[in-house]
């Protein structure tokens, strides 16, 4: 038994000291699909089996532009590749065509194709392509991801957006398109002055149809009633989510009532905000008697728990 193990041994070892033996011929292809940028040794090659990869991904030359192609003379790859691969080539012939035609391979959007997309992107069903930067879109093979983000739209009716382009997670185009939309919207403005940091009611707005894209107007009234002013807002004024917030918890002035733990003592006095607050946000307090301040957390409706 140990005589054959020793045998299997050295029968493998000589196996392993041989060298590699390639085919004899590099054979070299007529026409040659390019999906990225540079064009390596396994994409010219008819059979690059039994080659290394050390050598397959030997960079020859950039590739041609997205959807261009470009033909070199088969005597002009072949010195490339004797350049920078001597070792591999040595011993070897070529077998090629006179010509060598390098295809880069492509995918093409149209503004026919686009427009759906956007309008899913932005859940705006009714839009027109009013200006285009080009006919088509031409972007390199692969994965196809778009992303669309609104840019502007001022009062009018027309939006600006920015298309990106992402193949195989990467960026490689991005376009600004302009669009109009002819959707009636609802939207609710005030139906007189407000003031800053008053509580809204029903009676203070009313709504609106409008044909305008307003970024960010609240389209739900269940949404405005029982909020707090954060801004001035003037009759006829479209309500926007950034003029709006939730009442606070606690009110700047207002006497809240403050908790204060100590082991399993937990003793309540009277303190005054000195600040709005919501629930879990930390503010500042004044006790009235000693004019000494302190941090509470907010934890209720008038209701703080006071830092030891």
């Amino acid at each position: 038994m140990k005589r054959f193990f020793l045998l299997f041994m050295v029968i493998f070892l000589l196996f392993l000291s041989q060298p590699v033996l390639y085919s004899s011929t590099l054979t070299l292809k007529a026409i040659v699909n390019i999906s990225e940028d540079k064009v390596y040794l396994k994409d010219v090659l008819e059979d690059p089996s039994g080659i290394p990869d050390g050598f397959l991904l030997t960079e020859l030359f950039p590739a041609p532009p997205i959807g261009r192609n470009m033909v070199y003379s088969s005597q002009y790859v072949k010195q490339i590749i004797s350049m920078k691969l001597p070792s591999l080539i040595a011993d070897k012939d070529f077998s090629s065509p006179e010509k060598i035609t390098f295809i880069r391979e492509s995918q093409v959007i149209t503004h026919d194709e686009l427009l759906p997309i956007v309008k899913e992107k932005l859940n705006i069903s009714d839009l027109e392509l009013l200006s285009v930067n080009s006919s088509d879109i031409l972007l390199p093979a692969g994965n196809l991801e778009i992303d669309v983000k609104q840019l502007s739209s001022g009062n009018s009716n027309v939006i600006v957006v920015k298309v990106s382009f992402y193949v195989d997670g990467k960026n490689v185009k991005s376009i600004n398109l302009s669009l109009k939309t002819n959707i009636k919207k609802i939207v609710y403005v005030a139906s007189r002055y407000i003031q800053k940091g008053i509580l809204i009611t029903e009676d203070m707005i009313t709504e609106k149809f409008i044909e305008n894209i307003v970024p960010y107007a609240v389209e739900d009234k269940g949404d405005i009633i029982g909020k707090v002013t954060t801004r001035i807002i003037y009759p006829g004024q479209i309500i926007t989510d950034s003029s709006i917030a939730e009442e606070p918890l606690v009110s700047k002035n207002r006497e809240v009532e403050a908790i204060r733990r100590t082991g399993n003592l937990t003793v309540t006095t009277v303190l005054i905000a000195l600040q709005d607050g919501y629930l879990g946000q930390t503010i500042r307090l004044r006790n009235p008697d000693s004019f000494r301040e302190v941090l509470g957390t907010v934890v209720g409706k008038d209701k703080v728990e006071v830092f030891k």
